[in-house]
């Protein structure tokens, strides 16, 4: 018997209405042909056994009206939200279903932290509903644990688990990662989200790009092309972040009058606050478990601050294309080093797959004998300027982006995970990518 398994992660399907929304119809269309190559009559249809594993934020409730909740999830809000994603993507729901009426097939869902509410019992039987179909029980598994092997080599997980900011597990998961409530009534949301919800919102829906970058800008570059851009939005994001704090007190307080209209003393007292909300989380977060190096992530911090205060007093121009020139993104390198971590601490582990920072990968761990995978995004992604590309009309399009005229290059790839068992009986995994759309085909990236 041949079987196969298939991982991808972070399509972000929303209610259709914003441009936060990352399922459109070229995403749909490279799914529909993914899935009927795993079907019949495709490359894969061969297999006996196909599993596709969705690993982490395939819906998105954070990008999904209404917004601010507070920093946690009920029921009723969550169930609500599904049906506007279920009404915006009926197709999407179509292309499971017709997948698993196909004998051998199975879909796995891994929470994430945009679609954490996976948690809610009702919120799984609404998603069974969508997808609809004669097996749809037997074949679609919502998994309970925070991490998924669906082989003895093979180990999945979202990857939020080792970001700071997106890191949750309060009365979900303990802390090797088995449900502590298999059906709750209430979530308490990542920090990121609470923040997204009710101060960052603004920030993403006018200027999407930022999570959209390839490869990805970390927050403290964004905070720096905003103090350059449009200092107002920066202004009205630090009051709104003080409404976080335990006892909030006022924003960018060490700021003189008018001094917000020089970007770099704007984005020093921005960093300086954004750096409070992270301790003032920290007291917050009894759960969290630091990966990595801390003196060593603090001073590259620091030295990028210093860095980008500096490149804030030159020229527009020269300012954001210092800004815009890519560097170490944090967030992957969390997640990076907290998944090599689970590869070094089991050696029956072959591989530890991963999604949520946007950024396909491939480490090598132990000499090559076991592997790190990250699938990336299936959502838009825009390539990122190189130096001689930063002009005054593309800094004019990052303040006032128009989304019918887009100057950065498309990077967006259809990347996905695949898993195959040896004659010898380990599991040997690549990443491809899907091309063509709906007749299209796949080839094998690394």
């Amino acid at each position: 018997m041949s079987n196969i398994t298939l991982v991808i992660s972070d399509l972000h399907l929303a209610d259709g209405h914003t441009i936060l929304d990352g399922f459109g119809d070229v995403q749909q269309a490279a799914f529909e042909g993914l899935t009927s190559a795993a079907s019949t009559a495709g490359p894969l249809e061969h297999a006996d056994e196909i599993e596709l594993v969705i690993n982490g934020d395939c819906f998105d409730f954070l990008a999904t009206a209404p917004y601010d909740t507070g920093g946690i999830s009920d029921i009723s809000t969550s169930v609500e939200k599904l049906k506007r994603i279920i009404a915006a993507h009926t197709p999407f729901f179509e292309a499971l279903r017709r997948f698993i009426e196909t004998p051998g097939r199975h879909v796995t869902f891994i929470s994430g932290n945009h679609d954490i509410e996976l948690r809610f019992a009702k919120v799984r039987e609404d998603i069974f509903t969508a997808i609809g179909g004669e097996h749809v029980m037997e074949r679609v598994t919502f998994c309970p644990t925070r991490f998924y092997r669906p082989l003895p080599d093979v180990y999945i997980e979202h990857g939020n688990h080792y970001d700071f900011w997106n890191h949750a597990i309060r009365g979900l998961w303990n802390e090797n990662g088995q449900p502590l409530d298999l059906n709750p009534s209430t979530i308490i949301l990542p920090v990121r989200s609470h923040y997204f919800q009710h101060a960052a919102h603004p920030i993403s829906i006018n200027y999407a790009y930022f999570d959209r970058f390839e490869p990805s800008m970390n927050s403290m570059r964004q905070i720096a092309l905003l103090c350059l851009l449009t200092p107002e939005i920066v202004m009205e994001t630090a009051k709104l972040t003080k409404d976080l704090f335990t006892e909030p007190g006022k924003a960018t307080a060490g700021l003189a009058p008018r001094e917000e209209r020089i970007p770099a003393k704007l984005f020093e007292q921005a960093i300086i606050d954004f750096a409070a909300l992270r301790q003032e989380m920290s007291f917050h977060k009894p759960d969290w478990l630091e990966h990595g190096n801390l003196d060593k992530q603090q001073a590259t911090t620091m030295i990028e601050f210093d860095m980008l205060r500096e490149a804030l007093k030159l020229p527009l121009v020269d300012a954001v294309t210092a800004i815009c020139t890519p560097t170490t993104y944090e967030m992957g390198e969390g997640v990076a080093i907290g998944m090599q971590a689970v590869l070094e601490q089991d050696p029956t582990l072959r591989y530890a797959i991963a999604g949520h920072t946007h950024m396909i990968r491939i480490d090598s761990v132990n000499n090559g004998t076991q592997s790190y995978l990250n699938t990336g995004s299936w959502t838009a992604r825009l390539a990122m300027p190189a130096p001689g590309e930063t002009t005054p009309e593309l800094v004019e399009w990052f303040r006032h982006p128009n989304w019918e005229h887009v100057p950065l290059r498309d990077a967006t790839q259809f990347i996905f995970a695949m898993v195959n068992p040896t004659p010898s009986g380990a599991s040997s995994a690549s990443l491809c990518v899907w091309e063509g759309g709906l007749k299209g085909s796949y080839r094998v990236v690394a």
